[in-house]
């Protein structure tokens, strides 16, 4: 009875610990999404510049902020890395460039 009861609180923790992998991952998703989407809206808003995102990275530490990589659509050597406070209402901190200069 005892190895039952062993076992079923092995399957128990691992199925919790599972769950909040997952729960996880969809909110790092979502943060990516917005990210994504505020990015490209900056380009094309302020800038003028229809972009592509080919990347994105959450640093190591703890900092609340996403980057975005990217380039110009139908450019690939104009790039751009793009960080984003995602707990300051996605605010853009920073933007560097390669190969082309911002107007803003």
């Amino acid at each position: 009875m005892k190895k039952y009861a062993i076992r079923l609180f092995f399957i128990f923790t691992l199925i919790l610990l599972g769950g909040c992998t997952i729960d996880q991952k969809n909110e790092e998703q979502q943060i990516v999404n917005k990210a994504t989407e505020e990015t490209i809206q900056y380009f094309k808003e302020k800038e003028n510049l229809e972009v592509t995102i080919t990347n994105h990275r959450f640093p190591s530490n703890d900092i609340e902020t996403i980057f975005i990589t990217g380039h110009i659509k139908d450019d690939t050597n104009k790039k751009f890395t793009t960080s984003i406070d995602y707990e300051d209402d996605y605010n853009i901190g920073s933007i560097s460039t390669t190969n082309f200069s911002l107007k803003h």
